[in-house]
């Protein structure tokens, strides 16, 4: 059976981006990177890309870890899935 890519979406704050696309956690937190790497748990992939989603009252990343209303980025990872 083969398996391909297939692109998963999470919104969540937007100055995560340097550090999920890019892997850069310079002039964060300790708390801010927690969160972001509980976001990814819950995505189920690290983010390849990012879309600005502008801001949002609540974003996928509130269910992981709390964090409230922000400016946003629609974060894609790929998963494999077997077809």
């Amino acid at each position: 059976m083969a398996t391909k890519l297939e692109p998963i979406e999470g919104t969540a704050p937007s100055h995560w981006a340097p550090y999920l696309i890019n892997g850069d956690s310079s002039g964060m937190e300790q708390d801010d990177i927690r969160q972001a790497d509980a976001f990814v748990q819950w995505l189920g992939a690290t983010p390849v890309s990012c879309e600005d989603a502008g801001f949002l009252r609540r974003h996928d990343a509130y269910f992981v870890c709390g964090t409230l209303a922000a400016d946003c980025q629609t974060y894609v990872a790929l998963i494999e899935v077997e077809s």
